[in-house]
């Protein structure tokens, strides 16, 4: 399913619900009260642990199998490899920087307010680029797996040993910067990158045809069975499966325990990525006259979003929220209004040459 400007309608569709994902997950974290969020109590909110199980690894299958259409066009020419890297670079690192420099503006003048003691420009070089290469960490994520993933294909021949190896050598890099993230992030990216890659030769096979056939005919039985793997390893989701809390480097006194975690946690991400993508890819094709029309515009601005989003609630929301108790009821009303308001922001800035770049678009309207 695609639109007239060849946008794949059911991609923005899983965007869209994964964008909206991170806005109540970050709600619930931000939006129950002071109390709720100095005692840390959302690690062991159930609705806020089901969000964080899949929602950052559906994104990244999704910018991995894409990221192959892109790279597809770019064979045998080294310049348009380049330009093509080069632009992803200025598109996800321009917003970082800006965002980066909005931060440190903004807090030099509310501590000129305050009458609090401000550092001076030498001082201030080395927080700003420890902040600048941690700020917005999603973006750096998908900018990280994507170098890895153009070096690998265009220079190093798609070298599976040397894939296995990284993957090893990850287990006992630090985690510091958000590496840990990042080394968790990279097997739905690079996977998905390579399952498109293969997808005809895999499908080729007795196996993919009679696979492809049965989920072509039977989507809700790959549904229900890939649901009820999700559903079961959710039960064992407890506090030391976030990333954040337990990261991914394997400890010396308790590597094994530190290993056991690091699998579930990928599996799970794998299964609930799976369930979501199947889900959506068999409501759009049982009612396939239906468009979408919310789920597909948060999509397209899913990036938009992710940007805004965060300064909404933490320069807005938290001054209503901060006295108020945890409730289920109005997190979902405080998720309705900040996924609102930063996808018409995200729309208008869009439509402003250069400042569209605040939200990750391209300078200019029209270019790729």
């Amino acid at each position: 399913m695609s639109t007239k400007t060849g946008r794949n309608i059911k991609a923005d569709i899983i965007r869209g619900f994964a964008i909206i994902t991170v806005v109540t997950g970050h709600c619930i974290q931000h939006g129950n009260g002071l109390a709720f969020y100095e005692g840390s109590l959302y690690w062991s909110d159930k609705l806020y642990q089901f969000i964080y199980s899949f929602h950052m690894p559906l994104f990244m299958l999704l910018a991995g199998w894409f990221a192959y259409f892109s790279m597809k066009k770019l064979e045998g020419d080294r310049k348009k490899q380049w330009r093509f890297l080069g632009k992803r670079v200025i598109t996800y690192v321009t917003p970082i920087f800006l965002w980066t420099v909005f931060e440190f503006v903004r807090g030099y003048l509310l501590n000129k307010k305050l009458g609090n003691e401000t550092i001076g420009f030498p001082e201030i070089i080395p927080q700003f680029l420890t902040y600048f290469i941690t700020n917005l960490w999603f973006l750096w994520a998908v900018l990280v797996c994507l170098f890895i993933v153009f070096v690998m294909h265009f220079y190093l021949k798609d070298n599976v040993i040397l894939y296995a190896l990284g993957f090893l050598v990850l287990f006992v890099l630090p985690d510091g910067y958000n590496l840990g993230v990042y080394k968790f992030l990279m097997p739905y990216y690079i996977g998905a990158f390579y399952v498109n890659m293969y997808k005809d030769r895999l499908a080729a096979t007795s196996v993919g045809k009679k696979t492809a056939e049965l989920y072509g005919n039977k989507r809700w039985l790959y549904l229900v069975i890939i649901g009820i793997i999700f559903a079961g390893l959710f039960v064992f989701y407890n506090e030391r499966a976030f990333i954040y809390l337990s990261g991914y480097k394997l400890t010396t006194d308790t590597w094994y325990k530190q290993l056991i975690v690091d699998i579930y946690r990928m599996i799970i991400g794998f299964a609930g990525s799976g369930f979501f993508i199947i889900l959506f890819d068999t409501l759009a094709e049982t009612f396939k006259s239906y468009k979408w029309p919310v789920l597909t515009t948060f999509g397209r601005n899913s990036l938009g979003v992710y940007i805004l989003q965060g300064y909404f609630i933490l320069i807005g929301m938290v001054r209503i929220t901060n006295d108020l108790e945890p409730d289920t009821v109005r997190v979902l009303v405080e998720s309705i209004c900040i996924c609102a308001i930063s996808l018409i922001t995200t729309m208008i800035l869009d439509k402003i040459p250069i400042i569209r770049c605040l939200v990750g678009k391209p300078f200019l309207k029209g270019e790729k």
